[in-house]
């Protein structure tokens, strides 16, 4: 490929940035394009993100680039970068992308990255008006806040002056069970009712229980609106980066964990500046 190489201990390499002299001030090129054989291709590419995002995947937006790139991504202070899916697995809220071998991604965030909540687990019970019995689930894992892609094969920096988090996961759904108002003496199993469990809380994330902390499960009271405190109940969501809370299970009620909490940041992406970063790496 025609462009501007820089050798850099015996390897030639893509810069990550030009700088030119301005009426004797030194300024960083933003774009810079090279003429090969009267064609002018794309060298250096700066992206601004002003705008909240969603499951944002940065080599989908530029078009899916064949060639290589040196590419310097800004995310302003504000920003919101998120996962907006409504069921199933959280797609990563940032996705570099699969840029081609010898590309080169630096990304200066400065606004607020975050993974989905997981999704609490369903409550068991009897659906199809009472015909079969569903029974509870696990709560699901948390987003990862921004991840490389599957493709590893160019170099991607992070500086990092805002917040990077995973999100945490949902809760286990919570068991149906048959409850019973307290009895008169001598009368038994009076008024007695089945609940169906109560649906797991969902991870915190900016879509999720909350912007950092797990939401509580959704509570079914029986028909008569009474409450037993002592029955099977749904897990609770996670804080940012942090695994749901497995549902109460009492002597013979079904075990339904909570979802693992999502990593902030996921493949080959070196971190020079850390900035705020709430859940694993890696």
């Amino acid at each position: 490929m025609a462009g501007v190489y820089v050798k850099n201990n015996g390897a030639w390499n893509l810069p990550k940035s030009i700088w030119i002299n301005q009426l004797g001030t030194w300024r960083v090129c933003k774009n810079v394009y090279v003429n090969s054989r009267g064609a002018w291709k794309e060298l250096i590419k700066t992206v601004d993100i002003t705008n909240n995002q969603s499951n944002f995947n940065l080599h989908s937006y530029l078009g899916s680039p064949s060639q290589a790139l040196s590419v310097i991504v800004n995310i302003s202070g504000g920003v919101e970068i998120y996962s907006s899916n409504t069921s199933g697995n959280r797609t990563p809220a940032f996705t570099v992308g699969n840029f081609p071998t010898g590309s080169t991604v630096i990304i200066n965030n400065n606004g607020y990255i975050s993974g989905g909540g997981g999704f609490g687990g369903r409550g068991g019970g009897y659906v199809n008006y009472g015909r079969s019995y569903q029974p509870a689930g696990n709560g699901t894992a948390g987003g990862v806040g921004i991840t490389k892609g599957s493709s590893n094969n160019y170099d991607c920096t992070i500086v990092n002056t805002g917040t990077i988090a995973g999100g945490g996961g949902g809760g286990g759904g919570g068991n149906g069970r048959t409850v019973c108002p307290p009895q008169p003496p001598n009368i038994y199993f009076s008024g007695c009712g089945y609940v169906n469990g109560n649906i797991g809380g969902q991870g915190a994330g900016i879509t999720g229980g909350s912007r950092t902390q797990g939401g509580s499960p959704m509570t079914f009271p029986d028909r008569r609106g009474n409450s037993y405190p002592n029955t099977a109940t749904g897990g609770a969501g996670g804080a940012l980066g942090e695994s749901g809370a497995s549902n109460g299970t009492p002597t013979g009620a079904q075990a339904r964990t909570g979802g693992a909490g999502g990593k902030a940041i996921t493949g080959n992406i070196e971190i020079a500046v850390s900035g705020t970063i709430i859940g694993e790496i890696g």
